[in-house]
């Protein structure tokens, strides 16, 4: 069944990144993490040791669902904190050991998912498409 409202934009954006997102839940599952976890691990791999201000900035999370999920990560032994050696208030937060090694693990899961969103879609228009929407980003943020 298809609705009207199934063509607002907003509302195909919402759909697209839910389904995404529950793609990748599902190939996620049995390493214990979330999709949004998994962004946390990504950017941690690619740029480690960050304070949690800086982690959040680079991840778009507000501050406190990114706190809650650091205390999570940090349970599972993917990530800890470690004092910042010149203000004795923050910490830096980095990968663990256990950590770095999901990070092959949510490369070809989010592969994986990519290439089932892109199927059927040239080359051509996926650049045209991430080109538009990376404007729509710039634009809306």
């Amino acid at each position: 069944m298809s609705f009207e409202s199934d063509n607002i934009f907003g509302i195909l954006i919402a759909n697209i990144r839910n389904c995404v997102k529950n793609n990748l839940e599902k190939l996620l599952l049995e390493h214990d993490i979330s999709p949004a976890q998994s962004i946390i691990i990504r950017r941690l791999c690619e740029k480690d040791n960050l304070t949690q201000v800086e982690l959040a900035e680079d991840t778009y999370f507000k501050p406190s669902s990114l706190t809650l999920m650091i205390d999570k990560l940090e349970k599972k032994g993917f990530v800890k904190r470690k004092n910042k050696k010149d203000d004795r208030r923050a910490f830096l937060i980095c990968l663990t050991q256990k950590g770095k090694e999901l990070e092959e693990i949510i490369k070809k899961a989010s592969n994986e998912v990519e290439f089932d969103a892109f199927k059927e879609i040239s080359l051509e228009e996926k650049e045209l498409l991430i080109k538009i929407l990376s404007k729509i980003y710039k634009n809306v943020k």
